[in-house]
């Protein structure tokens, strides 16, 4: 009985249970960790310089913004219910 998972009143507890808008949303913010990644392996390959502040600026505000992106977009896990006794 202590094992039964405690029933999900609050927000969706997995990716599949979130609303359309926030999984459209947590999915444009994975594209733009890709489109940071894709973006300075790119560059790299296109003109040799690997190490370069701009191309640095451009690949880090992209993954910073994706990561972000999706960290708030992640569902709440639900609140632990506390044993009965």
């Amino acid at each position: 009985m202590a094992d039964a998972a405690p029933p999900s009143s609050g927000p969706a507890a997995r990716p599949r249970e979130m609303s359309l808008p926030r999984r459209a949303s947590f999915f444009g913010f994975a594209a733009l960790v890709v489109a940071g990644v894709a973006f300075y392996v790119w560059w790299g390959v296109s003109f040799g310089v690997w190490l370069d502040n701009g191309v640095y600026a451009v690949t880090v505000t992209l993954l910073g913004f994706g990561f972000a992106g999706m960290w708030l977009m992640l569902p709440n896990p639900p609140a632990p219910v506390p044993p009965s006794r």
